[in-house]
């Protein structure tokens, strides 16, 4: 259900309720970052709050039954669900950050809550901040709540920045949690990075993350006698979590742990370094002697469970942390739990439950911490903080406000630059639109860039008397291009402020007002403002008529080299910048004036502030200044500007480079590296599919019975065990059987006059005949078929005719481009070749093998040939290649 529309209503207060509107960008899945937003919203609906979660799904909309589903179980809890899928001021799709942040804005400034709570992921709030520091809109109290912000997970996750969007996200949360009403982490240790990272983080406060409670009543106590026979495994599939720090921690355990010792892991899945997370443990596991489960979806709770119903050790085996609410849940619910010691584990490790101590992010010291507590497990005790953890979480309701704004003082002069040039219809409404202004401490300067078509040059002449009867100036001059026409504007003004607007559009008749407004409110240097696009020759009537679609951030600068962050030309600029760093561009033909100018501002170290408020139409016509310019031209003096600079972005911009260009291959090693053992194609083809899609969880279980654990095959498909049965032909050490698919895409290499065919493959397992010919060799090739890495291909051949002459049989591997002459020597022409073996006997099945000298990192055509070992008889041949195995090492 959209709520971005009309047909939203504020919500009413019901005897004095607190209207409190908490901000999520997911419900249901992942993890307990995401689970605290909906748990605060439950609390303050218990404390009598009147709270609307405000679901932002972005482009991962939710069916109608899901949204079905979370509002029935929302509304009995008290809380009223809204989910955000647009604006009716933007494009129909919120597709990018920068739209679901404005989406927001538009909810709050129509719903009337007294009271936001937003998570600072996602930067959701940043355009409302931004209104609010700009005086653009009265914002209630916005309480931002930290848990994970971009730049800490790609950090923790050993990942570069390897998008636009990704580095806009990081820009937006840094403001968010700067300028919000007030600021929360959920642990100190985030703080902490924060303000290593130059975060203006000294009135953060630090609350525990809020989560539901744990039932403790299926736990079995612990005894401190005997040993635990299960390890529960609370770690997710991203890097930080240490899903591979504790498959070798598990290698090492693998030779002393009890062998009736059983480890449970759970999803949803994802992909490490591209392998699939899933499909790791099982391939680790293939050298571990303990029981296998893995359960394919389960949140903590799940998880904690299943802990306390088998007495089992929880181990968190995480690599970084950023609030530590994994351990804490295991204290809370009296599970004994072995944990490292990174990040907010410490703060949420208590000596007093009797936990084993926190142990470093290493392999060694992790198995042998397992093993001490599996050998005696430690008598913990459940120490129950939440109720502890909801008052503070309570008491946040009443965060400092935001300072009011100063009252209305002297309106400084505003000197409006105008420069046009042959446009007399549209220079006509762009003045209309000047006159109608509210703001009236203003004066227009008006700049003829050499305009020689005689309406416009009468235009001129018409507006000249009541220029000068309100003290505007008209500036006849050559015709020098826009730059230069805007620079002789900015020398004949007096305004304090300037503001450009172009003559192609039209300014709002509230416009000045909010620009000069913006500018006091917010001390910026320059604003820029969000606009209406409209194609049309005449101004539209109704700004319904009219959609947001270009959203700038002001930053950072780091994406300011790819593209202009910062606004549009029609911009309102203190004069003192042009004395700091110059005027605009005079090159001709050059079109990004505004780019270029408010990055060297920027890069100055000069204050740019977006208007998140559309102030003007801007006209979009196929033969505008922008669209007909070349973009190569338009970036260089961008790139000049940037080239000359230091800037604190250079950092983010050289991992975006790096991210981009990186291969592959490189970036998923993990992946790449089960492309070098044959054995391991399963595991390979399992990376490419969606992690926790029913087809990936039916392979990866298939796997699991392939290498004899049917139990954890049976535990992902949430069936009981059964027998295990190999699915696939495999004798251990990496070979595969061709099946009919494969054989029938053989294609004949030899053709020959023939009344008969020379090359048949057999439906039902006969393999694939080869007729041999009077002239020469007959050959047949499978291309592409022999995989990377594997080492050889072996046929079982056979003569299967009682009067058949004896025949020769032969085998080869060759590059897919390469063309075999079968009268010459076969082994130069090819990079395996069995050699010819002869074979009388008829109805004996014999065996050849092609071996290559040195495996290959590309896939490889397999060659089939026969031919007569001597003379025809005239008796029916019948030359089988009954089967062709590939062999691994």
């Amino acid at each position: 259900m959209a709520v971005g529309g009309k047909e939203l209503r504020p919500l009413q207060p019901e005897g004095g309720r607190r209207r409190v509107c908490v901000m999520t960008s997911v419900i249901g899945r992942r993890g307990e970052d995401e689970a605290a937003m909906v748990a605060l919203a439950r609390l303050f609906a218990a404390d009598g709050d009147e709270v609307t979660l405000l679901w932002v799904p972005g482009q991962q909309e939710p069916s109608s039954e899901t949204m079905a589903a979370h509002r029935h179980a929302l509304e009995t809890t008290s809380v009223r669900l809204h989910v955000l899928d647009s604006s009716d001021r933007l494009l129909p799709s919120l597709a990018t950050p920068e739209s679901r942040s404005a989406a927001v804005l538009h909810y709050l400034e129509r719903s009337g809550h007294d009271l936001v709570y937003a998570p600072l992921e996602g930067g959701l709030p940043y355009f409302t901040l931004l209104a609010a520091e700009t005086a653009a809109f009265t914002a209630p109290p916005i309480v931002i709540v930290a848990h994970a912000p971009a730049q800490w997970e790609h950090e923790a996750d050993k990942a570069f920045m390897d998008s636009t969007s990704a580095i806009a996200v990081a820009f937006m949360e840094k403001y968010c949690a700067e300028m919000a009403d007030g600021t929360i982490c959920v642990s100190a240790a985030l703080r902490r990075w924060m303000v290593s990272k130059g975060w203006k983080a000294r009135k953060f406060s630090v609350i525990p993350l809020l989560r539901d409670a744990v039932d403790p009543a299926g736990a079995l106590p612990s005894t401190g006698k005997g040993s635990a026979s299960e390890l529960v495994v609370l770690a997710g599939w991203r890097h930080r979590d240490g899903l591979t720090l504790l498959c070798d921690a598990l290698d090492i355990l693998a030779t002393a742990a009890p062998k009736d010792l059983s480890i449970t892991a759970f999803g949803p899945f994802g992909r490490i370094m591209g392998e699939h997370s899933g499909g790791l443990v099982v391939r680790r596991a293939e050298r571990w002697p303990f029981k296998l489960n893995l359960l394919a979806n389960a949140d903590l709770n799940t998880r904690l469970d299943r802990a306390a119903r088998t007495g089992a050790l929880a181990v968190v085996p995480a690599r970084a942390a950023s609030t530590g609410a994994t351990v804490a849940a295991c204290i809370e619910a009296g599970l004994p739990v072995v944990a490292t010691n990174v990040g907010a584990n410490a703060e949420a490790w208590l000596a007093e439950a009797g936990q084993p101590g926190l142990v470093e992010p290493d392999p060694a010291a992790l198995a042998q911490a397992i093993s001490a507590a599996l050998d005696d497990p430690p008598r913990v005790q459940r120490i129950d903080r939440l109720r502890q953890t909801r008052q503070a979480w309570l008491d946040t309701r009443d965060p400092p406000r935001r300072r009011a704004r100063k009252g209305a003082g002297p309106s400084p002069l505003v000197s409006i630059v105008m420069a046009q040039r042959n446009r007399p219809s549209y220079l006509k409404q762009a003045i209309a639109a000047v006159e109608a202004q509210t703001y009236e401490n203003l004066e227009l300067v008006l700049v003829d860039d050499g305009s020689d078509l005689d309406e416009a040059r009468r235009l001129l002449d018409a507006l000249e008397p009541g220029f000068r009867q309100r003290g505007w100036k008209i500036l006849r001059r050559p015709h020098k291009h826009l730059g230069a026409a805007r620079n002789a504007g900015i020398r004949a003004t007096q305004g304090e402020l300037v503001l450009f607007a172009d003559d192609d559009n039209a300014l709002f008749p509230e416009a000045v007002e909010h620009f000069a407004r913006a500018m006091s409110a917010s001390g910026a240097d320059i604003c820029t403002a969000f606009q209406l696009i409209f194609y049309e020759d005449t101004v539209p009537d109704d700004r319904g008529d009219g959609l947001i679609q270009y959203l700038p951030l002001g930053g950072p600068d780091a994406l300011g080299l790819i593209h202009n962050v910062y606004g549009d030309a029609n911009a309102m600029v203190r004069r003192s910048v042009f004395s700091r760093i110059g005027y605009l561009v005079e090159e001709p033909g050059y079109a990004m004036h505004d780019w270029e100018f408010f990055a060297r501002a920027s890069l100055a170290g000069l204050k740019i502030r977006p208007i998140p408020k559309p102030l003007y139409w801007y006209r979009s016509k196929p033969d505008g200044m922008f669209r007909m310019s070349n973009w190569y031209d338009n970036r260089r003096p961008v790139l000049k500007t940037f080239g000359s600079s230091q800037f604190d972005g250079a950092g983010l911009l050289h991992q975006l480079a790096i991210a981009q260009n990186t291969t592959r291959s490189e970036i998923e090693s993990a992946r790449e590296n089960l492309r070098y053992t044959p054995a391991y194609r399963d595991y390979l083809e399992l990376c490419d599919l969606e992690p926790n899609s029913d087809a990936t969880l039916e392979k990866l279980a298939r796997i699991a019975r392939s290498v004899g654990r049917g139990d954890t095959a049976a535990g992902l498909l949430g069936r009981p065990a059964a027998v295990d049965v190999t699915e696939r032909p495999d004798d251990g050490g990496g070979s595969t059987i061709l099946v009919f698919d494969v054989l029938r895409t053989a294609r004949l290499l030899t053709p020959r006059v023939s009344a008969l065919p020379l090359l048949l493959v057999a439906p039902d397992g006969g393999g694939v005949f080869l007729r041999p010919h009077p002239d020469g060799a007959v050959a047949a090739s499978l291309d592409h078929q022999f995989p990377p890495f594997f080492r050889a291909i072996e046929a079982t051949v056979e003569i299967a005719h009682a009067d058949a002459p004896a025949l020769d049989f032969a085998l080869a591997l060759a590059r897919p481009d390469q063309t075999i002459d079968w009268q010459r020597d076969i082994s130069g022409q090819t990079l395996a070749f069995s050699g010819w073996m002869t074979v009388a006997d008829k109805f004996a099945r014999r065996s050849l093998v092609a071996t290559l000298r040195a495996r290959r990192k590309m896939p490889l055509s397999i060659m089939l040939a026969v031919r007569f070992a001597g003379s025809p008889n005239g008796a029916p041949t019948n030359a089988f290649f009954r089967t062709l195995t590939l062999i691994g090492d």
